[in-house]
């Protein structure tokens, strides 16, 4: 069951997890299909983590032509494939043995030590991907996050800067404590994401879309994702809401 918020961005608040993620696969499949179908290829910028998981196991089965979709990720943890936080390999595990292995995916991490010096190349790749990006998904962390956009982290004015030139930004959360033992990331700007099509925002729980919420009367320094809300209309947010 699901009710529409009135107001911009879109709320979309759903009573359980297993209709939220299928209302926002359903979401999805249509912004890759209209995409496909006006200009011939489509491009979509995906979160790793655990809460997208189930939207992307059913979208790596929709009868798209995948051979046209283009790949990216939001945010990287500056880790190898094969490491424990490497949002790359969660995007290729649901992928794999499905229509969408397909899809011609780019990764961010490239080898280079730090991503700082690697920042420039991960932008070049990326630049292969049809542009304006057609979707983005992304999440929210507890500490008001989203993408890698920690609270008060390095990098993080530079990759919040609506005027910046770059896709991509290097980020240093090294005293974050929600960047865990992965401090040294990868992630879209401000500016890119505000320039996709669509973009979805998964709340898998209703103390987060609290801290949405509330993220609205902050600092962007403090709450990142305050910076979603002037994507208005073109942010639909699947969010759980409090069981009565």
């Amino acid at each position: 069951m699901v009710r529409i918020v009135s107001g911009q961005p879109n709320i979309r608040l759903f009573k359980d997890k297993e209709a939220l993620d299928r209302a926002a696969t359903e979401h999805v499949i249509r912004v890759i299909s209209d995409a496909l179908a006006t200009r011939g290829k489509a491009s979509a910028m995906l979160s790793g983590g655990s809460s997208p998981k189930p939207l992307y196991n059913a979208l790596a089965h929709a009868p798209l032509a995948w051979d046209g979709v283009g790949v990216s990720l939001v945010d990287e943890r500056w880790v190898p494939s094969g490491s424990e936080g490497s949002n790359a390999d969660v995007v290729r595990a649901c992928f794999a043995g499905t229509p969408a292995e397909r899809a011609h995916f780019i990764p961010l991490y490239n080898g280079h030590p730090t991503p700082h010096s690697g920042v420039e190349a991960a932008e070049q790749a990326v630049a292969a991907l049809a542009q304006p990006f057609d979707l983005c998904i992304l999440g929210m962390g507890m500490d008001g996050h989203t993408a890698s956009w920690f609270p008060h982290s390095g990098g993080l004015s530079a990759a919040l800067d609506p005027d910046a030139e770059a896709v991509l930004a290097a980020i240093d959360a090294t005293g974050c404590e929600v960047a865990g033992e992965y401090p040294s990331r990868i992630t879209m700007t401000f500016r890119a994401i505000n320039e996709a099509r669509a973009n979805i925002l998964l709340l898998p729980s209703a103390e987060k879309l609290d801290i949405f919420r509330t993220a609205k009367e902050k600092d962007k320094m403090d709450a990142p994702v305050k910076a979603l809300y002037s994507l208005g209309e073109r942010l639909t947010v699947y969010a759980l809401e409090a069981s009565s």
